[in-house]
């Protein structure tokens, strides 16, 4: 949204004793009688759009308290804490008195998993990224990397991650070649590496093969209605992770690797190791996405398996037919 593009509503005296979090919890309720008085004291007149206005702010705040987003907030051009009493933030102007909120909506997929439980912290997920993330350069773009020597406190990300890798036996230093004046020659990824690499493909194809059809889903308010691969419909994957209790970081990452998310850090991979914004940036879907009511989504889920044993189904009777005409020496279409 533009700065212009704003929600302005009258407020009972009251809402200034309100914390900056209590009034948006009032004003962007998850409460549908809440909802209504608010929206009952918009002019419409003035502006026919605050309904659609307001329906955005009550899906920011809905991810705000799930934790998908932060809310920096300001007013008046300066920050604001969300602990703050609105009575602070008052302006006056004659007989106007007002409180003007901007917010900033921050997805923060990490947060989002440590809150939830889907990891046990945000620095457990970022390793396990991390390391992952050396082993596809080692794997794809054939890197070379030396092995990293004894580890201080303070050791950067790719030498945590590859004494990790190293631990595990997905990588190891190799022998050095005749007549160099190196000990030993550069990482490589191992036997067991490479079975390692071959699981986390068939995983990742794994979740293609059963949840792709969902990422291109049209379906009505109620559910009553759901097509696949329209061109016109919500990609709805994480939410089907979810429905499934699949662990949405994990599939998510697996799947941006695999669709080569990562080549264009090829220049720099090595230094966005160390940012935690370059792996929101990555895991971004998990948290920016559609939200459907719960019932639509069980519905999506039928579907969705229905659709899937038709496709397997028809792949079968494809097969047959084909196995027929070699039999009958005859050419497959």
């Amino acid at each position: 949204m533009s700065r212009e593009d704003r929600l302005l509503v009258e407020l009972p005296p009251e809402f200034l004793e309100f914390s900056v979090s209590q009034l948006l919890d009032r004003v962007f309720s998850d409460d549908e009688d809440m909802q209504g008085e608010i929206s009952a004291r918009f002019d419409l007149r003035a502006n026919p759009d605050l309904p659609d206005i307001y329906s955005v702010f009550l899906t920011v705040c809905e991810e705000w308290r799930d934790w998908r987003c932060a809310l920096p907030v300001s007013s008046a051009g300066s920050p604001a804490e969300l602990d703050e009493l609105v009575s602070r933030l008052l302006q006056v102007d004659g007989d106007d008195r007002s409180v003007s909120l901007h917010l900033e909506q921050q997805y923060s997929p990490l947060e989002y998993a440590s809150r939830h439980g889907l990891w046990n912290s945000r620095n457990e997920l970022l390793d396990w990224m991390r390391s992952l993330t050396v082993l596809y350069f080692l794997d794809k773009h054939e890197v070379e990397m030396a092995a990293p020597g004894p580890l201080p406190g303070t050791a950067s990300s790719l030498a945590r991650a590859l004494e990790f890798l190293q631990s595990q036996g997905n990588i190891a230093q190799q022998p050095a070649d005749e007549g160099a004046s190196d000990e030993a020659g550069p990482l490589a990824i191992t036997p067991e590496g490479r079975r390692f690499i071959a699981s986390l493909l068939s995983e990742t194809e794994s979740y293609i093969d059963q949840y792709d059809h969902y990422q291109d889903t049209l379906v009505d308010a109620d559910g009553d209605v759901v097509e696949f691969g329209t061109g016109r419909g919500l990609d709805l994957r994480v939410e089907a992770f979810l429905a499934e209790a699949l662990d949405p970081m994990r599939t998510v990452f697996l799947l941006r690797l695999y669709d080569g998310t990562l080549d264009a850090r090829l220049r720099d991979w090595a230094e966005v190791l160390e940012s935690e914004a370059f792996f929101e940036a990555v895991l971004e879907p998990v948290v920016n996405r559609e939200g459907i009511a719960p019932e639509a989504m069980e519905a999506v889920m039928e579907h969705g398996y229905t659709w899937l044993e038709e496709q397997q189904e028809q792949a079968r009777r494809e097969a047959a037919d084909r196995e027929l005409l070699r039999r009958a020496g005859g050419d497959a279409p």
